[in-house]
């Protein structure tokens, strides 16, 4: 078993709609989500004599124990396969936690894929898919990367075309606590499954397949940009910047607080960062990604 060092990226949110509290008691969502270049880095390493799971984690904002999902992902992989879980997993964060960019599922799916690798799993893609849903409804999302249509609690999904699109990202300080924000949307039962998509979703499906960033812009629709929350206020005014500063559309990422900006391409995208650098929060330019480009791994010998 070799090291391996893995890539993984961060996502955002084209259109995100909440329909309903659902029987087991999570929400039902229809979202449309894309990985974008913004990485964490995993180092997976054999632990020789030592069949515990140990962790490392670079930054004080993500627990380093039994609660962080790449810790959760090797424990359920080990129990269902019955492996012995002996890995170090050393964890560099750079995508902004409890920003709504899904970072921690992202990291999650890597941990998945690169321990099924190390271990030497033939695992159906059936179980693969269900452990990846037991630990967090985006990360079955993550495995695949690119565009997907996310429907139920967000564990299923379909395939959309990928988009080639310079996106301004603001991730302000003041975070989004996601159960609060679920919270705040004070939503009914949902009704069952839905047929159709709703006109958000069919907006924002239509301009994903005709390639038409412009359109895409346009169609970006988010519930919790309703809230009165601080982290919302925060992300609104972040929204207001980036379009004001030159982007084609904005709008909020998962349940926030950070926001991004289509910009119609790389040059605008980094005007309108330099524009509004220092008053909006932490300010990146980045770039949707295809779904070979969203989670790589390799042996640490080439790196």
């Amino acid at each position: 078993m070799s090291e391996l060092l893995i890539s993984t990226s961060a996502k955002v949110n084209f259109c995100l709609r909440v329909l309903g509290r659902r029987a087991d008691g999570y929400h039902e969502v229809e979202t449309v989500l894309h990985t974008i270049a913004l990485w964490d880095r995993i180092r997976l390493s054999p632990a020789a004599g030592d069949p515990r799971i140990s962790l490392r984690v670079n930054s004080a904002e993500v627990p380093a124990d039994d609660s962080n999902l790449c810790w959760r992902a090797a424990d359920l992989l080990a129990k269902h396969t019955g492996a012995t879980p002996a890995v170090s997993i050393e964890l560099d964060k750079a995508i902004p936690a409890g920003a709504g960019l899904g970072g921690g599922s992202s990291d999650a799916a890597a941990t998945l894929a690169g321990l099924i690798q190390m271990w030497g799993l033939d695992l159906p893609p059936s179980d693969l898919a269900d452990l990846a849903a037991e630990i967090g409804a985006d990360v079955p999302f993550f495995l695949r990367g690119g565009c997907c249509l996310a429907r139920g609690r967000g564990e299923r999904l379909e395939d959309l075309p990928a988009i080639d699109a310079w996106l301004v990202l603001v991730v302000p300080e003041r975070r989004v606590p996601t159960a609060q924000a679920y919270a705040a949307l004070a939503r009914g039962s949902a009704r069952g499954r839905r047929r159709g998509l709703t006109r958000v979703a069919q907006r924002t499906v239509k301009a994903l397949n005709a390639a038409d960033t412009h359109g895409l812009a346009q169609s970006l629709q988010n519930d919790f940009e309703a809230l009165a929350m601080p982290g919302i206020a925060d992300a609104q005014h972040a929204k207001t910047a980036l379009l004001d500063a030159g982007c084609l559309g904005a709008g909020l990422s998962g349940s926030g607080s950070a926001v991004f900006g289509i910009a119609p391409d790389e040059a605008t995208a980094n005007d309108v960062a330099a524009r509004i650098r220092g008053r909006s929060g932490s300010v990146i330019v980045t770039r949707t990604l295809s779904p070979g480009r969203s989670l790589v791994i390799r042996n640490a010998g080439e790196a």
